[in-house]
């Protein structure tokens, strides 16, 4: 600790730039670390080959900017490799403004540097940042938007002009934009010189609300300029997001499960007592800042009703979770430095935290929360060091702990979902570069689809989705009609499907991969059929 101290010290020794290294570092090692993306980064980069080809897919649902930018890549980079580029690019460009609001907000170096760090080591904001999907783009604009409008206390007409553009390409990314530009409308109509100064009650109002309307109106055009040609292209209001809504479950679990992910969201389990304990400091900043807090219930509301995308959309509101959870940490330590009593409520506060986060996990067993036995018994020991130490005042210490559970949490996080998909990409790449012929898949991630129809393949093949589950579909007579040469067999969405091979004899196995994942085995048959068979 004490060569640790002499370093940190040194006049040569800037603590905001070494984050930035640190933060390199860590994207660069993580940069290939996934073996295969998710399901939807390859409808991601399917819809961005179809941009390069001057059209956009009809069946997809995502909005086209990321997508487009994903198709403004070198002709000799793979597909992949470009996207994780992009994400890398969007990742630092957030690090930078999440910098830049840091500075506006947290005066101490210290606490500074802290914040930096937590954010660094986030594990749901970390993971998504080395996934290619919309979440750290979407948040970059957000971030963006805040640090405008942090830097923009006094806006003219230019200024909301440009929060417009801002708000407008952020749904082009995510359709959670729309929850941006209202968070904006409230922004710019009630602004923060208006709700102190006049202290405005609720019979005001009315009044602020017509005294500033004007200031809605280039906000809502920028933004309308924007989107107006994809609105042209596509309605918003017949989007299939909205049919997903009404096949969800609401029940006392998936609420359990939001607050969990909710309360937990920062990687270590004492962040949300500093918030509860120093509550007037977290609702002095959301005050302060009503766009910003508009925005994040708006976005808290969306992801209650939208429960299945939790924790990632969670995503652009963990910024600004960091900054509210370290300004009460702040508050907290500098007021334990003058008060020479021990404060007993923040450490029942954390034993009650820690407590429910393993009888959470013990029956919910979410897998952005840390799942298994010993490693809930490790991150329980890591929180009971930090609580240790924060009653024992050992302030420079705790917070190496946090960071310190952050960074486990964020390693294990990244390291169980490493071979997510890895079967079915590699029987996909083995068919696209080894078979001839029309292979039928029964895996929906649409990584098949991207390996055999969209990317460059080496043999003359196609794919074609079926559910083998359904035996209709695996008859003789089924799969001589639709012409059927090979199938891939997978297990990643249903790791029960039996579809008895042993029985069927024209079916013919040839090659299988697979991994073993917490005692389950995943994996993707490559099988002919052979039409030539006869009983």
């Amino acid at each position: 600790m004490n060569l640790l101290r002499k370093i940190t010290s040194s006049k040569f020794f800037n603590l905001e730039l070494f984050s930035f290294i640190l933060f390199i570092i860590v994207h660069i090692a993580l940069f290939n670390f996934n073996v295969a993306e998710w399901g939807d980064s390859y409808r991601i980069l399917r819809a961005s080959e179809f941009i390069r080809d001057g059209s956009y897919p009809l069946d997809e649902k995502r909005p086209p900017l990321f997508s487009i930018l994903l198709s403004i890549r070198p002709f000799s980079m793979e597909a992949v490799v470009w996207g994780r580029v992009v994400m890398f690019v969007f990742s630092f460009l957030s690090f930078l403004l999440f910098y830049k609001l840091v500075e506006i907000y947290i005066k101490k170096e210290k606490y500074r540097f802290l914040t930096l760090l937590l954010f660094l080591f986030n594990p749901v904001y970390l993971y998504w940042s080395i996934r290619i999907m919309a979440d750290v783009p979407f948040s970059f604009f957000v971030l963006l938007f805040f640090y405008l409008n942090s830097k923009w206390p006094k806006k003219d007409y230019l200024k909301i002009f440009l929060l417009g553009i801002v708000c407008g390409l952020s749904i082009l990314t995510r359709f959670e934009g729309y929850l941006l530009l209202g968070a904006g409308i409230v922004e710019v109509i009630f602004q923060r010189e208006d709700l102190f100064k006049n202290k405005i009650k609720i019979k005001n109002i009315l009044s602020v609300f017509l005294k500033n309307f004007g200031n809605m109106i280039p906000l809502v055009l920028a933004t309308l300029l924007v989107i107006g040609p994809w609105l042209v292209y596509r309605n918003p209001l017949r989007s299939k997001y909205f049919d997903e809504a009404e096949k969800r479950v609401y029940d006392l679990k998936m609420i359990w499960t939001y607050f969990t992910s909710l309360i937990y969201i920062l990687g270590f389990t004492s962040g949300i007592s500093f918030v509860i304990l120093k509550f007037k400091i977290a609702k002095d900043f959301l005050l302060k800042n009503i766009g910003l807090t508009a925005f994040i219930l708006l976005e808290l509301v969306l992801i209650l009703f939208w429960p299945a995308a939790i924790p990632r959309l969670f995503a652009p509101l963990i910024p600004f979770f960091i900054i509210v959870t370290t300004k009460c940490l702040e508050f907290y330590m500098e007021e334990c430095n003058t008060e020479p009593k021990r404060d007993y409520r923040v450490l029942l506060a954390n034993i009650f935290f820690v407590l429910f986060y393993l009888l959470s996990q013990y029956f919910l067993k979410l897998q952005f929360l840390v799942l298994g036995y010993r490693m809930l018994a490790a991150v329980f020991l890591i929180q009971v060091t930090s609580l240790i130490l924060l009653f024992l005042r050992k302030n420079n210490v705790y917070f190496v702990s946090i960071v310190f559970s952050s960074i486990f949490w964020s390693i294990y996080t990244i390291n169980m979902h490493r071979y997510v998909f890895k079967t079915v990409k590699e029987a996909s790449q083995y068919a696209s570069d080894n078979l001839v012929g029309t292979i039928a898949y029964n895996d929906i991630s649409a990584i098949p689809d991207w390996y055999l129809n969209i990317s460059d393949s080496k043999c003359d093949n196609s794919g074609v989705h079926m559910l083998f589950e359904d035996n209709v579909n695996l008859k003789y007579s089924k799969l001589k009609d639709k012409k059927i040469d090979y199938l891939i067999l997978s297990n990643e969405h249903n790791p029960d499907v039996s579809v008895g091979l042993e029985k069927r004899k024209y079916l013919q196995p040839i090659k299988e991969f697979s991994y073993n994942v917490n005692e389950t085995v995943f994996f993707a048959k490559i099988i002919r059929f052979n039409q030539d068979y006869k009983e």
